[in-house]
């Protein structure tokens, strides 16, 4: 097969593709039955937003205003060194967790109890339940009065320790659900708001729990450093004692050994070396006296001048008799000039020259005894000196073991004084830091007192009202026209029925008749002729006749799925619009079970009808009642029949049928409803054609399909389907498929209604 050809230069089209004309026709066709959904549900979505936004209006203005008051605390990451010591505890750190940990702490319980406890909350109603007035649904429960009988009798009892704990939780509950703790951005400053029916008290409580947070972090500090100094000095307490008894350790070895030390070192080592310099000058005196007393011996033993000696030229004495030596030879000489040398003056002066050099002598022999002596004592001091530096070294070397020991334990003392002294130290320094706590966070902004309530916001809260109102309606609208189980249009009619759509016949205006009395359908088709409701009708006479041009049927049956939807009143207004068109026409009420085409022509009894012309007890030409204003014959039932299904699929039907078709052009016969009995199935079956009658917007879709499904089963020949009793304007908004009620609408001053 040759493949269709395409105008040059137009794109082929893809099955399915985005311009696919098809699609975009699909795509047109829901928009349009989108916006008739729209229109037809517009009175829903009306009412939706009406109520809706007036019960959120009213709610709006009924709800308690709420006011939000902030407060702004930075993380002060910034240490402040003050006296320069190392903190028991660390500043905080500039990483985010470390931050978002601070807003954690803020929105914490402990907290929030602070600021209770500080404010006295649980004595504010707001924070506490038991102080706020009893609401209306309380007033209605019981149980509420039978609480407050028992709680008058208690009244002066003070809450005990747990009804207490209790208050301070749900108070503590409060503040933490009106609180809001956040962190702005990434800085180092927390928002904190408290939102509160009074704008004082939001603003004092936000600043309360700022304060609250800094008096935490100062506690915090303040416990740390306080459990330091409290193990510090329990630790230099312990390290006292182990530094005294090491101390005592040493002192006792030393005087165990007889180990004396000074600041120079030991006593024997001080001794050793003092005993050593002694030894030195005392050998070294020693050297020098012998010296002398040698030199002097020497002199004396060779004859020489002994006054050549150091000590006998220093001695005094010898200085002072040669200068009496010296003075008596002056004298001598002077006198020896002047007298001679044998005069007794000189004489004596000779004798007394002698005296003193012998005293001379004497004197030198004395010093040389002195030399003698001081180098013996010389010798011996040496000899002590010595004698006891061999003591002492012998005593040192006895002493060496017991200095490793003495240094072992020197170590150690030593040791446990530098490890007390370094906890001493640090003890110092948290002593200080205890009495100088500073806060890794201060306030930058306190909280003031909000001008305006933060909630309700009632411009935005009432058109966020509007918009979910719209919304609710607009789902209700689909949730309706989704649920709505009636037949609206004749395309439903014919999708659900697969019958065709013969005619809409709409609903009849309101109006009253010359009597007053509201005018009836059937009326309404004579006395408005050429109305939409009269135009209707002969559109379904020209249906039905067409429905077979060769032989067009003259035996129709109304029917209907259920009661009440308007078969008997569509089949009367058919029969009288007939007649009053010129065709003669019989309408046969077949409904024996609720006969009432003979109360809607007003009617009231009926002696003889359709039953007893069926059994043979009256003629037909009997009991046919004329309708006066139209020509039309009616038979009517004057009483029913005790198995209609019988009576109507009888030869006697047949023969009536048979009979009145012969006189009448059309006959229309008024049958029961499909569903509830069984009279029409056996009915239908004698007439040309059967037309099914929906209540537009009432008769239910699968009991129409179900009506339908029990007429073919009997082979019934369906004409078609009616819609009757519809609302044109309601049928325009259905858009496609209800171009009847479109077009009825749009040209509507044709008729004459």
């Amino acid at each position: 097969m040759n493949a269709p050809l395409q105008r040059s230069g137009a794109p082929a089209a893809t099955p399915g593709g985005f311009g696919d004309p098809e699609d975009q026709t699909h795509l047109e066709l829901d928009l349009v039955k989108l916006f008739r959904t729209l229109r037809r549900r517009l009175n829903v979505i009306l009412s939706v937003v009406v109520a809706v936004s007036a019960l959120a209006t009213v709610a709006v203005f009924q709800l308690t205003p709420r006011y939000t008051a902030g407060t702004q605390v930075m993380i002060d990451t910034q240490r402040k060194d003050v006296v320069n010591l190392n903190d028991v505890m660390s500043g905080l750190g500039s990483d985010s967790a470390a931050i978002d940990t601070e807003v954690e702490i803020i929105r914490s319980r402990a907290t929030a109890r602070r600021v209770v406890e500080k404010l006295s909350l649980i004595d504010d109603p707001e924070f506490n339940p038991r102080l706020r007035p009893a609401s209306w649904l309380d007033t209605i429960n019981p149980l509420h009065w039978i609480g407050r009988l028992f709680a008058s009798s208690n009244k002066a009892v003070q809450p005990s320790a747990d009804e207490k704990e209790a208050m301070i939780d749900a108070a503590v509950d409060v503040v933490v659900g009106q609180e809001d703790v956040s962190r702005r951005a990434l800085t180092y400053v927390i928002d904190i708001s408290f939102t509160s029916p009074s704008p004082e008290k939001s603003a004092r409580i936000a600043d309360a729990i700022a304060d609250a947070y800094i008096v935490s972090q100062l506690e915090a500090k303040f416990d740390a450093t306080k459990q330091a100094n409290d193990w510090l000095s329990g630790r230099l307490d312990e390290l006292r004692r182990q530094l005294e008894a090491s101390e005592r350790a040493v002192e006792l070895y030393k005087s165990q050994n007889n180990i004396v030390t000074t600041q120079t070192g030991t006593l024997n080592e001080q001794q050793l070396s003092e005993l050593n310099a002694q030894l030195i000058l005392a050998r070294a005196d020693r050297a020098e006296k012998h010296a002398k007393y040698d030199r002097a011996r020497q002199i004396v033993q060779s004859g020489g001048s002994i006054e050549s000696v150091v000590d006998v030229m220093q001695s005094s004495v010898i200085g002072s008799l040669r200068g009496q030596e010296a003075e008596l030879a002056r004298k001598q000489g002077d006198l020896s000039a002047k007298y001679g040398p044998r005069h007794p003056s000189i004489l004596n002066l000779e004798s007394e020259r002698r005296d003193l050099e012998s005293q001379i002598q004497n004197e030198v022999r004395r010093i040389v005894a002195s030399l003698s002596n001081e180098a013996m004592v010389a010798d011996a001091r040496v000899n002590a000196l010595q004698k006891s530096l061999d003591d002492l070294q012998h005593r040192t070397g006895q002493n060496n073991q017991a200095f490793v020991r003495l240094n072992e334990l020197e170590r150690e003392a030593t040791a446990n004084r530098t490890l007390y002294e370094s906890f001493l130290g640090r003890f110092k320094e948290t002593t200080q830091q205890q009495n100088l706590q500073m806060s890794d966070a201060r306030v930058v902004a306190r909280a003031a007192v909000p001008m305006g309530p933060s909630f309700p916001k009632k411009d935005l809260f009432i058109e966020i009202a509007f918009a979910l109102s719209v919304l609710l309606g607009v789902g209700l609208a689909f949730l309706l026209d989704h649920l709505d189980n009636g037949v609206q249009t004749g395309q439903q009619l014919e999708g659900v029925l697969s019958l065709p759509h013969l005619a809409t016949i709409p609903r009849t205006p309101r109006e009253k008749d010359v009597d007053g009395k509201p005018m009836k359908p059937q009326d309404y088709v004579i006395q408005k002729p050429l109305s939409g409701f009269s135009e209707a009708l002969r559109g379904l006479r020209t249906a039905l006749a067409l429905s077979n041009v060769d032989k067009p049927p003259r035996i129709i049956l109304f029917t209907s799925a259920l009661p009440d939807e308007g078969k008997t009143t569509t089949a009367l207004s058919f029969a009288r619009a007939a007649a009053h068109a010129g065709v003669k026409t019989l309408l046969i009420d077949c409904d024996l079970r609720h006969p009432s085409v003979h109360r809607a022509l007003g009617w009231e009894r009926v002696e003889n009808g359709f039953v007893e012309c069926l059994a043979g007890r009256v003629q037909f030409e009997d009991v046919i009642r004329k309708d006066g204003q139209t020509g039309l014959d009616v038979l009517p039932v004057a009483s029913g029949a005790a198995n209609p299904p019988d009576l109507l699929s009888s030869a006697q039907m047949r023969r009536l049928l048979d009979h009145v078709v012969g006189i009448y052009d059309l006959v229309i016969l008024d049958s029961a409803p499909v569903l509830p009995v069984a009279d029409t199935r056996v009915l239908a079956l004698q007439a040309d054609k059967t037309v099914f009658i929906v209540k537009w917007d009432a008769t239910p879709r699968d009991a129409a399909a179900s009506a339908i499904k029990e007429l073919r089963s009997y082979n019934v020949d369906l004409a078609g389907a009616v819609l009757v009793q519809v609302d044109t304007a309601r049928l325009a908004k259905y858009g496609y498929g209800a171009s009847e009620g479109y077009y009825y609408g749009k040209y509507r001053h044709y008729y004459a209604d």
